[in-house]
């Protein structure tokens, strides 16, 4: 097949199957088939309908095209001469087919293999969609419905076994928001907390309402009823418009059981309060970042307010802290959070929160608790150290913030009392543990702290080892097994990368080439990093090494990821072509991870397409996954190309790989990375396919 007709099947292949939608996979698909058979018209047919046309000016296709005419047939059509006519079927279990017409020559025997290749591809991807889709839909909807169930009988214990009430209000709320996944729920027990209007109009109401927010959410409020009475609405917030409004109704009926089980509103009240300021607690302090992306943190801690404490007694103590309280509250804005987490410490959630901003406010707070109290007749002097997070300090997650906020505070105090510190990452910290990894990854290379296991590589059809993958392990004295995740990206940073990979080479070299002696065509797959790739002299390193091993470059291959090549196309391209003049096999690993390297596979020097495991990684594949497996077969047998499917786990993967024709497998089901004393046996006996 010529390279441009290679070329437009591959970008073809990429765009039918990662279409948004089925029918922008057909209008892709008639699109490009039309630009690459160069025809005046196509359209796709499917269940006698046409779901697809192109290059009809806008009128609907004659019914001569749309009864699907012999293949060379001679079709009139309005506003244009005659043309040829060749239709190509989808599929099985897709009636229809894809349909091309072209005045003037009629379709060569190769255009007519490629469009019927084009049409089986849109089949397949259409096929996988659909399957896919009532799949999902069908089991989501299974799962959900029992999830639901079992959720509810959950609640329905801890009420029946009075768990605190705290427990249970949480466990409401976090169930609905993993069954309405992940969405946004929040439990409202004060309509001044009820930051949205279908909030508070479900609390004013007792009726459900529905309403969108800012950030084109749906929000759905159902009021929470406590003995007839609107106590509260549980408000969800969902994205997309299938909010599935009686399951939070459900939830919210459990929340009302909760809080009747609860005999008061008091009780609730208590279990989100502190009872000495009115303040929130440290949970409800922790909801109160629902909804709110940009909050910061303020973490306040008293000083001197022991010996106050201790000197007046508890209820001087209690009297203060309410001061106290009510002095923060008059420094922050109506929409800011005030909330004592215990002892003599506070916090303050600011809702849209800049540096300067926090600490002003900070510094605010300091000179008005700085102030003196009056307490039982007594004149009281305190003071205030705090610390500030920002948003974005320490990812999503609020009591993360509030602890990096816990941690500038006490910085504050170590410096003096009566500041303001905002947290900053320890960053000299990371630089430290990098510092002494690099060290110790130095070290290991000469210590003899490395290893090589090797992972064999099996022929499927005649079930045998025909070659093996060396892969690099650490075992530090120190750190104990170190994986390649953690030190190989420091290698790669530090430049000591071709140290290491030249070790890997040299030593699996040595090693094949005694292996070789019992099983003359067994071969050798060794990794490749992109700053290895490209370094000026490694070309020549490779040769040498392997000819000082005695081992011959047409028995080695080199493995590049899909992000190696495509980073920087050009050097890598050119190292390529090098490599492959001196004789040595090239792969592309990890392929199928991203679809930037499609297009460059015709101009790639690559001979084995190493299929990455995420294409049969569940224990029983589906329809999808079976045609696109098929797809990149048939994609790298066209282009000449070994294929290899890594991560064979199960027999049922095996069998799969097996059907669709695919030669060569990896994986713990076949073999797990062995040392290399465990290799010489299964040269010299059959494998079995079984985990070893």
């Amino acid at each position: 097949m010529p390279n441009w007709s290679t070329q437009q099947l591959t970008e073809y292949f990429v765009a039918v199957n990662t279409a948004a939608s089925e029918e922008t996979a057909i209008a892709l698909a008639v699109e490009r088939a039309v630009e690459i058979i160069e025809a005046e018209v196509g359209l796709v047919v499917l269940a006698g309908r046409v779901r697809g046309a192109w290059g009809f000016g806008g009128r609907a296709p004659g019914p001569d095209l749309v009864t699907l005419p012999p293949a060379g047939a001679t079709v009139g059509l309005q506003g244009l001469s005659d043309v040829f006519a060749v239709p190509s079927q989808l599929g099985s279990g897709m009636p229809g087919a894809l349909i091309l017409g072209r005045a003037g020559d009629a379709f060569g025997p190769e255009e007519r293999q490629t469009l019927q290749g084009m049409a089986q591809m849109l089949g397949a991807a259409l096929r996988g969609a659909r399957a896919l889709a009532a799949e999902q839909t069908l089991r989501a909807e299974r799962e959900r419905e029992a999830r639901l169930v079992e959720t509810l009988l959950r609640i329905q214990r801890a009420i029946s076994s009075r768990r605190p009430l705290q427990e249970i209000l949480d466990t409401i709320t976090e169930a609905a928001a993993e069954l309405l996944g992940g969405a946004n729920v929040q439990l409202i027990l004060n309509e001044s907390e009820a930051t949205h209007p279908a909030a508070a109009a479900a609390m004013r109401t007792g009726e459900l309402h529905v309403d969108e927010d800012a950030e084109g959410r749906t929000v759905i409020a159902v009021p929470v009823h406590v003995t007839g009475e609107t106590a509260g609405a549980l408000v969800a917030r969902v994205a997309g418009a299938g909010y599935h409004a009686d399951q939070v109704e459900a939830f919210a009926q459990q929340v009302g059981l909760a809080l009747t089980d609860a005999r008061t509103v008091e009780q609730v009240h208590e279990a989100h309060h502190d009872h000495i300021t009115g303040l929130p607690n440290r949970a409800l302090f922790l909801k109160a970042f629902n909804g709110r992306p940009r909050a910061g943190v303020l973490f306040i801690d008293l000083d001197r307010f022991k010996a106050v404490n201790d000197s007046l007694g508890h209820d001087a103590g209690d009297q203060l802290l309410a001061a106290v309280a009510e002095r923060i509250r008059a420094q922050v804005r109506s929409g800011d959070t005030v909330a004592r987490l215990g002892g003599d410490e506070f916090a303050v959630l600011l809702a849209d929160a800049h540096r300067d901003t926090a600490v002003a406010t900070g510094e605010r707070i300091i000179a008005a608790v700085r102030e003196p109290f009056r307490v039982k007749g007594r004149g009281v002097y305190i003071g205030a150290s705090i610390g500030v997070a920002l948003p974005g300090t320490a990812g999503a997650a609020p009591d993360e913030l509030l602890n990096c906020a816990d941690l500038a505070m006490y910085r504050a105090k170590k410096d003096g009392p009566g500041r303001v510190v905002v947290y900053e990452p320890a960053m000299h910290a990371a630089a430290l543990d990098y510092l002494s990894l690099r060290a110790d990854l130095q070290r290991a290379l000469a210590a003899g702290e490395f290893a090589l296991q090797y992972q064999p590589l099996v022929r499927l059809d005649v079930e045998s080892v025909v070659g093996v993958e060396a892969l690099l392990r650490w075992h530090s004295p120190e750190r104990g097994v170190v994986t390649p995740s953690e030190f190989l990206p420091i290698a790669e940073e530090s430049g000591l990368i071709s140290e290491i990979g030249q070790w890997v080479l040299a030593n699996s070299a040595r090693q094949v080439a005694a292996w070789r002696r019992r099983r003359p065509g067994l071969t050798l797959n060794v990794n490749v990093s992109g700053r290895e790739l490209v370094r000026p002299g490694f070309v020549e390193d490779v040769t040498r090494i392997l000819a000082a091993a005695g081992l011959p470059t047409n028995a080695v291959t080199l493995e590049l990821t899909e992000s190696v090549l495509m980073s920087d196309p050009q050097p890598a391209v050119l190292a390529l072509n090098r490599l492959r003049a001196r004789g040595l096999q090239l792969s592309i690993d990890d392929f199928g991870t991203g679809y930037s390297s499609l297009a460059y596979l015709r101009d790639l020097p690559v001979d084995e397409l190493k299929v990455d495991r995420a294409f049969i990684a569940r224990t029983q594949l589906t329809g999808r996954d079976m045609a696109l497996l098929s797809s990149i077969l048939e994609l790298g047998h066209i282009l000449g190309l070994r294929v290899v499917a890594e991560g064979i786990e199960n027999a049922a993967q095996l069998e799969a790989v097996q059907k669709l024709g695919c030669s060569l497998g990896q994986g713990f089901h076949l073999h797990r990375p062995l040392d290399p004393a465990a290799i010489p046996p299964l040269l010299e006996a059959p494998p079995a396919y079984r985990a070893a």
